[in-house]
């Protein structure tokens, strides 16, 4: 945190933690849900660098938890943390709001790439959240790379050399969807379908030399 400025703004104070200066702002007659050029306020400011001092402040002096900017975006929008979400949902945030493009803040937070909070807010309104690949963000990780080592493309069989080529490349696009899928929460999970892709090669290997 950078040293307090008297000229920094309600925003620039509510982002950077900056508890007094807050104070001095709001006791003056600045306004919690004042909204700046893009109807950023002090409270997304609050949420979004994940100070929660500031924002009970706030809150407790006029700010409003549900407050929109000008894409209807509201502080839950840029929740990136499970703790602050919890902080907000007890505050009374509303986790079913939609903002102008009909997304919800759990569909956001996946697609930001914060999968914790996507999957707390899901888990209160119900809503199914997909991925980039259009595949159900729960903890089916496991399940999907095992659907797609089984029905994954056929492999090329003009020879053995191109037969590792193209395997390795199968096993390399896996990963990588583990990867953006947050990965798997235990390495036992991981090797057992390594094993599970490898072991079907064989067998198809086996199975072509019949």
């Amino acid at each position: 945190m950078r040293a307090t400025s008297s000229n920094d703004n309600i925003w620039v104070a509510a982002g950077d933690g900056q508890l007094e200066r807050l104070k001095e702002l709001v006791e003056g007659g600045a306004e919690p849900n004042a909204k700046d050029d893009f109807g950023y306020t002090p409270i997304h400011a609050a949420v979004s660098y994940n100070h929660k001092e500031i924002l009970d402040y706030l809150l407790n002096n006029g700010g409003d938890i549900n407050v929109e900017d000008f894409d209807k975006d509201t502080p839950l929008y840029v929740c990136e943390t499970t703790d602050m979400a919890r902080f907000l949902l007890d505050r009374g945030a509303d986790a079913s709001h939609k903002n102008r493009e009909g997304i919800s803040p759990a569909q956001t937070a996946n697609d930001e790439g914060w999968k914790d909070v996507a999957q707390l807010l899901a888990s209160i309104t119900g809503e199914t959240i997909v991925n980039a690949e259009d595949q159900p963000l729960e903890n089916d990780t496991l399940a999907y790379i095992q659907h797609e080592s089984e029905n994954g493309p056929p492999l090329n069989e003009e020879d053995d050399e191109q037969r590792q080529e193209e395997f390795a490349q199968q096993v390399e696009q896996v990963m990588q969807r583990i990867q953006q899928d947050g990965g798997v929460h235990d390495e036992d999970e991981l090797r057992d379908v390594v094993t599970k892709m490898v072991l079907q090669e064989v067998k198809r290997s086996m199975d072509d030399h019949h």
